[in-house]
């Protein structure tokens, strides 16, 4: 977890209004280097925050004067992100009314996001919140993305879509299988960001030797990474996708997949949702029952399945259909994650790709709060972050290999007046360059201090 270094900033007072996952990873981010105080209606929650430097205050996050003695009048931001869509919106109002600086409200349903969107029915009579925040849809357009690249466990995108990272698992057939990585041929604007050996990160060298298992993650172009996917998966057909859970993220991962060249299957186990989504994707095969089921999973032939997604609500669930879908020999599964210590549980008992809406909303929370001119864009299974920063003037210009880089990072890309290179050694990184940097989560503060020595005399 990216955590802010003292000293590069001003340090901000920040109100969060909730006490659940997500608003104490929020909080661990955040206290170390900023005044946060949390703002909740349970007084046992504040036990989980014990540890933080972090003052909580009971009371409800919709009542003007709890937001008071949890200092909104005076408050940088205000993070509201109960499991109440209602509470968190008026929390935001009642705040930005009180003189926050900043808002941000999670929300679980669409019409918010509507409602406070540019020229919408909110803004006509003056009632704004800064940022809506709807981690469904987050957590949706990532599994998208995933499902979409045959074999890759992972997927995301920077710098506008122009930078994209890849994680792979290699099996004994796969190209660059028992070799090192100076031995290897890449495709043109595409490196080795990192791997995943065992349970350990390793920031890559030339001698580092890539292994059956090892979970490896690739950084280039957009367009030079087309050339990456075909080596792993060189025939395209039409892909089989089935869905266990057909909520709010289950629909919108249909909806995005159905006008592709999938044949799309949910399996829901509410009888009434079931009509519900009939209606909304005629073009998805809709069953009623339970994904743990093994008779029905067999009887309707799961196991031809290219792509298994666990997506009910209910941690457990998701990983007994996982472990089911792994058991049947599905290729990729990939599992929603909602209690946060789940996710390196899932990974250990084989989970291919544990995601977890909580982690993404983390991320864009210090992204949106800007912190110290760095954004930490992505998390890799929680053993490696990838940092965007400029290069700032007040450092030395000049070539990679020799401006003395963090120790475990990488500078996976450079983005230069809407150029993307993707480096080696010898290129040169010039003045308000955008660096995207892989690093371990213990080396952050490094990267921070990496600009700050070579200051120009």
């Amino acid at each position: 977890m990216f955590r802010p270094r003292q000293g590069l900033a001003e340090a901000m007072d920040v109100v969060i209004v909730g006490a659940n996952d997500t608003a104490e990873q929020i909080a661990e981010a955040l206290h170390y280097a900023h005044n946060v105080t949390v703002l909740a209606a349970n007084e046992e929650a504040a036990s989980a925050f014990e540890a933080m430097d972090v003052r909580f205050v009971q009371g409800n996050g919709a009542d003007p004067e709890n937001l008071r003695d949890a200092g909104a009048d005076q408050a940088d931001a205000v993070i509201a992100c109960t499991v109440n869509d209602d509470v968190n919106v008026l929390a935001c109002l009642a705040a930005k009314g009180l003189g926050t600086k900043r808002t941000m409200a999670f929300v679980t349903r669409e019409r918010y996001v509507h409602a406070f969107s540019r020229e919408g029915a909110m803004e006509s009579v003056n009632l704004m919140i800064d940022r809506i925040l709807w981690p469904q849809r987050t957590l949706a357009n990532q599994i998208v993305d995933i499902v979409r690249v045959p074999r890759a466990l992972d997927s995301a995108f920077f710098a506008n879509g122009s930078v994209k990272l890849l994680e792979y698992k290699l099996e004994p057939n796969d190209p660059f299988h028992s070799k090192r990585i100076a031995d290897i041929h890449l495709p043109q604007s595409v490196l080795v960001a990192g791997a995943i050996q065992e349970e350990a990160f390793v920031v890559p060298s030339g001698q580092t030797v890539l292994r059956t298992g090892d979970r490896v993650i690739f950084m280039g172009t957009a367009q030079s990474m087309r050339h990456l996917e075909a080596m792993f998966a060189p025939k395209k057909r039409t892909m089989n996708v089935t869905l266990v859970g057909g909520g709010n993220v289950g629909f919108m991962v249909a909806e995005q997949l159905q006008g592709e060249r999938a044949n799309i299957t949910i399996i829901e186990a509410d009888d009434a949702r079931c009509n519900t989504l009939a209606k909304g994707l005629p073009k998805v095969t809709i069953l009623k029952g339970d994904g743990t089921d093994v008779d029905l999973l067999e009887q309707e032939r799961i196991e031809d399945a290219d792509v298994l997604v666990a997506i009910t609500n209910d941690d457990a669930k998701n990983l007994l259909t996982s472990l089911l879908a792994k058991e049947l020999g599905i290729p990729k599964v990939i599992t929603r994650v909602s209690k946060a210590g789940n996710r390196r549980l899932f990974a250990r008992l084989g989970i291919d790709s544990p995601l977890a809406a909580y982690s993404v909303a983390v991320q864009e929370v210090l992204n949106w709060l800007h912190l110290n001119d760095v954004d930490h864009l992505a998390s890799i299974e929680g053993h490696a972050d990838v940092l965007e920063l400029t290069y700032p003037h007040q450092c030395q210009a000049g070539k990679i290999s020799d401006l003395g880089t963090p120790p475990d990072s990488l500078i996976g890309a450079i983005v230069r007046k809407n150029r993307v290179i993707i480096p080696t050694g010898e290129t040169t990184i010039q003045h308000g360059d955008q660096l995207f940097v892989v690093t371990t989560p213990d080396n952050v503060e490094a990267v921070h201090a990496w600009l700050e020595p070579k200051m120009l005399v």
